[in-house]
């Protein structure tokens, strides 16, 4: 290979490489199915956040919940900072699992440890698991 070849080939690799970022800041929570979840709920040092509407929280809730607070509420991390403990675990679900998915990466972008349910509600109510209203 000659100089102006490897040139164009240093200069290449330096170019696609200079917009690259040094590091990421990954926010990461884990998800969990119906029976990993049970088991996580079921701990000592874990809360429980229902991140549906009011409404839907009075319609009927997974036993247990701790906590009502609306993902969808510009107030959201405020009333958590306000409400929850940065000891132990979150655990939120939503109805089908996309709201869950939200409040969770809100949560540890705050420094929360989180899971949530993946399916959400609804899988917990077709697994037969407790539910209160």
């Amino acid at each position: 290979m000659n100089y102006k070849t490897a040139f164009a080939a240093l200069c290449c690799l330096a170019s696609a490489t200079a917009c690259s970022p040094i590091h990421t800041n990954r926010i990461s929570f884990g998800s969990a199915d119906v029976d990993k979840f049970t088991k996580i709920i079921e701990r000592k040092d874990v809360t429980l956040i229902d991140v549906r509407t009011a409404d839907e929280f009075a319609a009927g809730h997974i036993e247990g919940a701790d906590h009502n607070i609306d993902v969808r509420k510009s107030t959201f991390i405020d009333e958590v900072k306000a409400a929850l403990p940065k000891r132990g675990i979150i655990a939120v679900y939503c109805k089908g699992g996309i709201r869950s998915k939200t409040a969770a990466s809100q949560l540890a972008a705050n420094g929360y440890k989180v899971v949530e349910l993946s399916h959400g509600y609804d899988s917990w109510v077709e697994s037969g698991g407790k539910t209160t209203k």
